[in-house]
C-alpha cells in the first residue's frame, strides 16, 4: 500500500497522537516511534477516502520472525455503538490472538468526495465522528486474511443495521408490551425495551412464508433463528401467556458470539393465532445480575416456588430459595418450564447445602434445545474437565455442543452450562447415568482406578496394585485414560512374569471407525523397541496407523498403544469374539515362543487359533526342505484365498488325530468331502496346487505328537512317505519331521528296521536333501549289518553368537529338543507288549524298533541321547545310541558295514 505517500504529513502526524494519545494500558507497549509512524501512515491510507456510511477496511501482513509473524487490520467507520467488541469477537472466531487494538474516535473534515482534509479530538457534532481501528494480530494466509475480511464487513454491517434501527426496535418491543393481555409479559418487554436486552432485531414470522416486517439484522437474511420454530411457537401461543422465551440457533455477530434471545409474540386476527413477531437481542450483562425479584416472570416464578415448597421468604428456607434461584442464569431460567426451572431450583438448594458434583438435564419450553447444567467444585474446574463433560454429553445425545459458558459465582462450585439442539421428539437422556459419570470423573483418577480394581479383582489384590501401579502413570495417561482403561491395563503389567515377558490387549470403542482396533503392548521394565513389535503386527494382517506410548515410573513398565486397521475382508465380530487367542498369538511372537511370518495372518483372515497355524507352518516347512517351489507368502495368500479349504484341511487333521475324536471314520470322510467342495471353487491353477498338496501331506501323517503334552516343547509328524507326492528319490519308508521355533529336524528311516545317525546340520534351507543323500549311503552300507539304513538331522534355529560355550549348549539343548520329539511318537516295549505314546492315534502297525548313533556334530552325544531314553524308560536303554560311555563302541568291536565285510 503506497496511498500514505500522498498524504501530508501534519495529517499522519495527527492520526498518529490520536491513536497513541488516548490508548489503553499495554496497547502501546514495544510500540517504537518508527512503528508509531507505520500505523499512523498505515490507518492514514484507509482512511484517506471514505463517505459517510462507508466502511473503509485494509489488511496486510508485517512481516517477522518465524514463530512471531504477524499482520494488521485499519477499519474506518461512522462512530456508533459494538464496533470493537464485534470486531474483536469476529477475530476470535478464527482463532487469531489480537496483540494490539487501539481505538481512536476523531472528528474529521472530508470534501465532497469523502477525500480526508483534517481531524481533531473528539468532538461534539455526532455526524462529524469517526470510528478508527487499528490491530495487530497472528497472520494468516492469504485465503485466511480473505475470509477474515469478508466476515469483518458482514458483522460491522450488522452493528450499521442494529444501531440504525435501534429506536425503531424499542418502538416495536414497547407496542407488543401493550398488546399482551399478561401483566408480567408486558412488564417484561418493556422491562427490555427500558435497556435490560440489547435489541439486535425483529421480523414477523408465518408459516411458510418468507419473513416479513425486518429490522436491524433481520434486515439481510441471514442464518434463521429457529428452523420450523413458527409453528410450534404459534402452537404454544394459543394455549399459554405470552411472550415465549427462546434461545435461537443462530449466533450474534454484534456485541457478544452468543447465541441470540429470542422474545415471541402472537399475531392474531381475532382470537387465532396467524404468526408470531420475533424479537431478537441479548439480554444486557447489568439485567443478568439483577436480582430474580426485580425481572418481570422470574419474580412471579419466584413467589410461585414459595407456595409450592411453603418457604417463608424472609426465613432461612425463603432466603436459599432466591440465592439458588439467583446463582443460574436469568437468560435460561425464563426460557423454561416452571417445571425445569423447580428442578433446577431444588438441584442448586441442595447443592448449597452439600457441595458436591452435580448434573441436571432440562429442555427449552418447545423441546427443541437441551439444556445441561454440571456443577462442580471449582478447582476441579479445567478446560481438560470441560471438554471432557463435553464429550460425555456429545456421545450420550449424539449432538455437537453448539454453544457453553461458566459461572464462578462465589461458593464453593463452579456451573458450566451447555446447549445442544435436539428433536423434539427425541426421548430424554440418561441424566442419572450422566450425573453418575461425572460425579466419578471429578471424583479423580486414581480412586477411581482403584474402584475398578476391587471390582475386578477383590479388595485386598486391588489394595497392594493401587499401590504398586497407580502412582506410575503420567498425568499425559491420566488425561487420556478412563478408569476402567487404567485398571485393565494395571492387571495385565501384573501379570508380566519378568522384563521377557509381554502382553497384548485388544479393544475397540463404539466410536472407532470402521475396521479399526485399538491394541495395547505390555512389558515391565523398558520399551519394546518399535521395529520389533510394528513388523510382527504386520504379519497378524493389521495396518498400524498411531502408537502413543506411556512410561510408568519406577520400572514399573510401559505400554504402547496402537491404532490398527484391519483389511475389508475381515469378520469384525469374529475378531472380537476371539480376542483373547488372538492377544495370546501375538504375545507369544513377541516373547519368541512363535515364529514371526505372514503366517499369522490366518489368525485373523481364516479364522484360525494360533494352534493350527503352526501346524500350518510347520508342514509348509516341511515342504521347502522337500524341494517344493512354492514361496510363504504365495502359500498364506492362497489359504487366505481360500478360508473355507484352510479350515476344512484343518478339521481333518484334528479329526484323524485327536485322541478327543469320536465317530473318527465319519467325521474324517465328511472333512474330505469339504475340501472337495471348496477346491472347487479355487480359481487360481496354483492356489489349487498348493491345497491339494497340503491335503495329500496331511493324509500321509500317520502318527502326531499335535495333539499330546510334548507339542508344547515341538511338534513331530510321522509321515508315510510313499503317500508324498513328488518326493526325490529315494523315498524313504518313513520319516518324522520335528518343527519348533528353537529346532527344526528330519529322521528318515528305509524301513522298519533300520540304523544310522544324527547330524547337526548348518543347512538350514535344504537340510532334508543333506540327510536324504546320508540315508542313501546308510541304505547299501548297512545292508550287511542291519536290514536296513536310516538318518536323522536338526537345525538349532537360535544359535547365539559370540560365547562358544553358549553356542554349543543351545546346540546340544535343541537335540534334546530333536531326540524327545522323535521319542514322543515311536512306540515302547514294556515287559515284551507294545505300547503306544500318550495322547497319540496310531494309523500305522506297531513300530517299536528306533536306534540313533553319533555323526557329524554329535559325535559326544550319544550319553544325551542315551539319558532321555532311560528318563522316558524307553526299552533300548542306553542302546538307544550307541558310541556312549556305556554300551558296546560299535566301531571297536567291528560292527559296521567293513566290519561285517572283512568277518565275511
Amino acid at each position: 500500500m503506497t496511498a500514505h505517500t500522498r498524504l501530508d504529513p501534519p495529517l499522519v502526524e495527527s492520526i498518529r497522537k490520536a491513536l497513541t494519545g488516548n490508548a489503553l494500558p499495554g496497547e502501546t507497549q514495544g510500540l517504537s516511534r518508527e512503528a508509531e509512524r507505520e500505523a499512523a501512515e498505515f490507518i492514514a491510507a484507509v482512511a484517506a477516502s471514505r463517505k459517510r456510511g462507508e466502511l473503509a477496511l485494509a489488511i496486510e501482513s508485517t512481516g517477522g520472525e518465524a514463530g512471531n509473524r504477524r499482520m494488521r487490520i485499519g477499519i474506518v467507520n461512522d462512530d456508533m455503538p459494538f464496533l470493537v467488541d464485534s470486531v474483536a469477537n469476529a477475530v476470535a472466531q478464527k482463532q487469531l490472538t489480537i496483540h494490539r487494538l487501539l481505538h481512536p474516535v476523531v472528528c474529521v473534515n472530508r470534501d465532497a468526495n469523502g477525500e480526508l482534509q483534517s481531524l481533531e479530538d473528539y468532538c461534539g457534532d455526532k455526524s462529524r465522528r469517526e470510528s478508527m481501528m487499528y490491530l495487530e494480530l497472528d497472520r494468516a494466509d492469504a485465503r485466511g486474511r480473505q475470509e477474515l475480511a469478508a466476515d469483518l464487513r458482514r458483522v460491522l454491517s450488522d452493528v450499521r443495521l442494529a444501531v440504525r434501527d435501534w429506536e425503531s426496535l424499542q418502538r416495536r418491543m414497547r407496542e407488543d408490551a401493550a398488546a399482551i393481555e399478561d401483566p408480567e409479559g408486558a412488564a417484561l418487554l418493556n422491562w427490555f425495551a427500558d435497556g435490560a436486552m440489547t435489541l439486535l432485531g425483529y421480523h414477523v414470522e408465518k408459516p411458510y412464508e418468507v419473513p416479513s416486517n425486518a429490522l436491524g439484522i433481520f434486515s439481510i437474511p441471514g442464518a434463521p433463528t429457529d428452523e420450523g420454530g413458527a409453528l410450534g411457537a404459534m402452537r404454544y401461543l394459543e394455549k399459554n401467556a405470552a411472550p415465549l422465551m427462546a434461545k435461537a440457533e443462530r449466533q450474534a455477530t454484534v456485541h457478544r458470539r452468543v447465541p441470540l434471545d429470542l422474545v415471541v409474540v402472537p399475531l392474531k386476527a381475532g382470537d387465532t393465532v396467524t404468526g408470531i413477531g420475533v424479537h431478537a437481542g441479548l439480554w444486557t450483562s447489568e439485567a443478568l445480575r439483577v436480582p430474580p425479584e426485580q425481572v418481570p416472570v422470574l419474580r412471579a416464578r419466584l413467589k410461585q416456588l414459595d407456595a409450592d415448597f411453603g418457604f417463608d421468604p424472609k426465613g432461612h428456607s425463603g432466603k436459599a430459595l432466591r440465592h439458588a434461584v439467583a446463582s443460574l442464569p436469568r437468560d435460561l431460567v425464563i426460557a423454561i418450564s416452571y417445571e425445569c426451572l423447580r428442578e433446577l431450583v431444588m438441584m442448586a438448594m441442595s447443592l448449597a447445602d452439600r457441595p458436591r458434583p452435580g448434573l441436571v438435564q432440562v429442555r427449552s419450553i418447545l423441546k427443541g434445545q437441551l439444556f445441561t447444567f454440571v456443577w462442580l467444585p471449582r478447582e476441579e474446574l479445567t478446560t481438560a474437565r470441560r471438554t471432557a463433560i463435553a464429550m460425555l454429553l456429545e456421545n450420550e445425545v449424539g449432538r455437537e455442543i453448539t454453544s457453553w459458558s461458566v459461572e464462578l459465582g462465589d461458593g464453593d462450585l463452579a456451573l458450566i452450562r451447555y446447549t445442544q439442539y435436539i428433536d423434539e421428539e427425541a426421548p430424554a437422556p440418561d441424566a442419572a447415568g450422566l450425573d453418575a459419570a461425572v460425579v466419578e470423573m471429578v471424583r479423580g483418577w486414581s480412586p477411581a482406578v482403584e474402584g475398578e480394581l476391587i471390582e475386578a479383582a477383590g479388595v485386598p489384590r486391588a489394595t497392594r496394585l493401587a499401590l504398586t501401579y497407580i502412582s506410575s502413570f503420567p498425568d499425559g495417561y491420566r488425561a487420556r485414560t478412563a478408569p476402567e482403561e487404567g485398571a485393565a491395563d494395571i492387571l495385565r503389567l501384573c501379570d508380566l512374569a519378568d522384563e521377557n515377558d509381554r502382553a497384548v490387549r485388544i479393544t475397540r470403542l463404539d466410536h472407532d471407525p470402521p475396521g479399526h482396533l485399538r491394541l495395547k503392548t505390555y512389558r515391565r521394565g523398558g520399551l519394546i523397541p518399535l521395529s520389533d513389535v510394528v513388523p510382527v503386527l504386520e504379519n497378524f494382517g493389521f495396518r498400524v496407523l498411531e502408537e502413543f506410548p506411556t512410561a510408568l515410573s519406577g520400572g514399573n513398565g510401559y505400554i504402547h498403544d496402537f491404532r490398527v486397521q484391519l483389511a475389508a475382508e475381515a469378520d469384525m465380530g469374529s475378531i472380537l469374539a476371539r480376542t483373547g487367542e488372538i492377544e495370546r498369538g501375538i504375545a507369544n511372537v513377541l516373547c519368541g515362543s512363535a515364529e514371526d511370518d505372514e503366517f499369522n495372518q490366518l489368525v485373523l483372515y481364516a479364522g484360525l487359533d494360533m494352534r493350527p497355524v503352526v501346524w500350518l507352518r510347520a508342514w509348509f516347512r516341511y515342504t521347502r526342505q522337500t524341494g517344493a517351489s512354492y514361496g510363504l507368502v504365495t502359500i498364506v495368500d492362497a489359504l487366505r484365498r481360500a478360508p473355507n479349504a484352510t479350515r476344512a484341511l484343518i478339521d481333518l487333521f484334528e479329526a484323524a488325530h485327536n485322541p478327543t475324536t469320536t465317530k473318527r471314520d465319519e467325521k474324517v470322510a465328511d472333512c474330505r468331502d469339504r475340501i472337495d467342495r471348496s477346491l472347487a471353487r479355487v480359481r487360481s491353477i496354483d492356489d489349487d496346487r498348493i491345497l491339494r498338496r497340503l491335503r495329500a501331506l496331511i493324509e500321509a501323517i500317520v502318527r502326531t505328537n499335535a495333539f499330546a503334552p510334548a507339542a508344547e516343547e515341538a511338534l513331530a509328524f510321522k509321515i508315510n512317505s510313499s503317500l508324498v507326492p513328488g518326493l526325490p528319490r529315494p523315498v524313504p519308508w518313513r520319516e518324522i519331521w520335528v518343527y519348533s521355533p528353537r529346532v527344526e529336524g528330519i529322521h528318515l528311516r528305509g524301513g522298519p528296521v533300520a540304523r544310522g545317525g544324527l547330524r547337526w546340520s548348518d543347512r538350514r534351507d535344504d537340510f532334508r536333501t543333506e540327510i536324504l543323500g546320508l540315508m542313501k549311503a546308510q541304505l547299501v552300507k548297512n545292508a550287511v549289518i542291519v536290514p536296513t539304513g536310516a538318518k536323522g538331522g536338526f537345525y538349532p534355529k537360535q544359535l547365539p553368537s559370540g560365547s562358544r560355550d553358549a553356542w554349543l549348549e543351545e546346540g546340544t539343548e535343541s537335540y534334546r529338543i530333536f531326540i524327545r520329539s522323535l521319542l514322543s511318537v515311536t512306540d515302547n516295549l514294556v515287559n515284551d507288549k507294545v505300547v503306544h505314546p500318550e495322547g497319540v492315534v496310531i494309523h500305522d502297525g506297531d513300530d517299536p524298533y528306533f536306534v540313533v548313533a553319533a555323526d557329524k556334530g554329535t559325535a559326544t552325544f550319544s550319553d544325551v541321547a542315551n539319558a532321555i531314553a532311560l528318563d522316558r524308560n524307553f526299552w533300548l536303554g542306553d542302546a538307544f545310541a550307541s558310541g556312549g560311555s556305556n554300551g558296546y563302541d560299535h566301531k571297536a568291536m567291528g560292527i559296521t558295514a567293513k566290519g561285517a565285510w572283512i568277518s565275511v
